[in-house]
């Protein structure tokens, strides 16, 4: 047999290398070998026979498809399991299932087979299998051993307490299902209103504290050491409400907080981590699901909370997307929730798959217009434009930010304020690194007019562009200039705490999840670039009716 024309011939070992990521993944999504062959040639010009990929799919260890049946058994067991406080290794047909594949298995699973999976989590038996003694034959779910054997498909095996599964590896297994328990109650109760109007959101609760959190440590940074801890102290008295009336992003962001506080201080984290947990012993009953997070996590502590927060935050959005996919929504929630799974997956925290998902699916279904689809790609490349500046490489991050600034010259001048924003802060930074001072005290004066125009002297957008300025002009040695600006802030800062104290809250809503202008928690730059080409790619293909090839 001859491979087709046009092409540089079979696949060599290097080709088979190098695809081999892309093939596997193919693979895990329960494509047929014919489908993964003609996408590989189509796409990749990539070319082999039935009979060379089985070779290679032995020589790699791929094991069988995970038939429908098999997923929904595991998963029932594993949830009755989870809810005796037992973890759990599955093994179909003697081959023990890495938990990651089964959770893309989850994740890519028809609506129907998501349906099944959802109801025996939730307690129900699956009806729908007339081989059921053959599927428990199959299916084993048992306490894992430090040193299982791969063939072992005994489930009678007595294992001793002390060999029972590590502790890093239990403590986000129970986390998970704590956190599944608690979003299929919210949503089943009615807590989360995801179909309200206007510019209020489901989720400002938790986008505000967190920004302010964020801006906290900016203050810090950029010198105002007093006032960012002040504002620190009033994100500590704000999480009280927080943890009282929880949105659906709630405990994402508190968790995210900790990895935030932990980039800057481990101190600073440990220090919030004995916080809140004392706080939520304090104010909510023993038996509630944030008790029972808390109860976990300190068992692992901030080392934990750091190696843990992919698999949490994937876990806890993939059911979270499931329950708004099947209900209504405002554009507004749909926006915002866009937003996290960009960021997320821009800090290695969420899956490629995951993201594709479920951007094609809100473009296609149109519950985010083509416009929309566009703010993202340019929320998108502001990320990337940062994180080029984290890599010092200034050329790279100012060609971005001119693209965006293009995209925004388009537009009516009172619409993206918040971009047009960012877009100047990354012009401050650009001009920093590769500028003149002269550039650089331009781009801040035009950053500080921008915030003042749009935000008010005193809001914390505002006082964060004085701090970052005030700080550069120390820098180069403009005493006089920095002086200045000290006496302004100060003066904007008494008002700032006058409203906050006042009304006993922050005095402004945020209405972008991680607004936050740095990289706060290393964004790869490789996965920044994955999210901007996934929106263009969408845009390339929509016309009236959106979708993504």
């Amino acid at each position: 047999m001859t491979p087709p024309g046009g092409h540089n011939g079979w696949a060599t070992t290097d080709d088979w290398a190098s695809q081999r990521p892309y093939i596997t993944t193919l693979w895990d999504e329960n494509r047929t070998l014919k489908d993964i062959m003609q996408i590989m040639q189509e796409e990749h010009q990539f070319f082999a026979t039935v009979r060379m990929y089985k070779a290679r799919f032995q020589k790699w260890g791929i094991e069988k498809k995970i038939k429908a049946e098999e997923a929904v058994e595991i998963f029932r067991q594993q949830t009755a399991r989870a809810a005796a406080g037992k973890p759990t290794v599955a093994y179909i047909r003697g081959r023990r299932i890495d938990p990651d594949r089964l959770q893309r298995y989850r994740y890519r699973a028809a609506p129907v087979i998501s349906k099944k999976i959802m109801s025996v989590e939730n307690g129900a038996e699956d009806q729908s299998s007339s081989n059921s003694s053959r599927i428990t034959q199959v299916v084993v779910c048992r306490t894992p051993s430090p040193s299982p054997s791969p063939d072992t498909t005994d489930s009678s095996v007595s294992i001793s307490p002390r060999m029972e599964e590590p502790m890093e590896l239990k403590v986000p297994h129970e986390c998970m299902h704590i956190l599944h328990n608690f979003i299929n109650g919210a949503f089943d109760k009615g807590m989360w209103q995801m179909a309200n109007t206007g510019d209020r959101a489901e989720m400002n609760g938790a986008f505000t504290w967190q920004h302010y959190v964020a801006s906290s440590q900016g203050l810090i940074r950029h010198g105002r050491v007093k006032e960012g801890f002040s504002l620190l102290g009033l994100c500590m008295d704000q999480y009280k409400l927080q943890l009282q009336q929880p949105d659906s992003m709630f405990w994402l962001a508190t968790y995210k907080c900790a990895i935030v506080l932990a980039s800057q201080n481990d101190g600073l984290a440990d220090a919030f981590i004995d916080f809140a947990s004392k706080l939520t012993s304090t104010i909510l009953p023993p038996g509630h699901p944030f008790n029972q997070l808390w109860s976990r996590v300190m068992l692992t502590g901030l080392s934990g909370i750091k190696e843990h927060a992919g698999r949490i935050f994937e876990s806890y959005l993939d059911l979270w997307v499931r329950h708004i996919n099947s209900r209504e929504t405002s554009t507004t929630n749909d926006i915002q929730g866009a937003f996290v799974f960009i960021q997320l997956h821009c800090t290695g925290l969420l899956s490629y798959n995951l993201l594709e998902t479920v951007i094609q699916g809100m473009i296609a279904g149109q519950a985010i217009s083509r416009e929309s689809a566009e703010f993202l790609l340019q929320e998108s490349k502001f990320r990337l434009a940062l994180s080029y500046l984290a890599r010092r490489r200034p050329k790279k991050a100012e060609s971005v930010t001119r693209e965006i600034i293009a995209w925004l010259d388009i537009r009516p001048y009172g619409e993206y304020s918040d971009l047009r924003c960012k877009a100047a802060w990354l012009i401050f930074e650009v001009k920093q690194r590769k500028g003149t001072q002269a550039e650089v005290l331009r781009a801040g004066r035009d950053l500080l007019k921008l915030s003042q125009d749009w935000y008010g002297p005193a809001h914390i957008q505002t006082l964060e562009a004085m701090s970052a300025v005030e700080n550069y002009c120390r820098k180069i040695g403009a005493t006089g200039g920095a002086e200045q600006m000290s006496k302004d802030f100060e003066s904007r800062w008494r008002t700032f705490r006058s409203m906050a104290d006042e009304r006993q809250n922050f005095p402004e809503q945020i209405h972008q999840p991680w607004y936050y202008r740095s990289v706060e928690l290393g964004e790869k730059v490789g996965y920044v670039e994955e999210a901007v080409k996934l929106f263009e790619r969408c845009l390339k293909f929509s016309d009236d009716s959106p979708r993504c090839s």
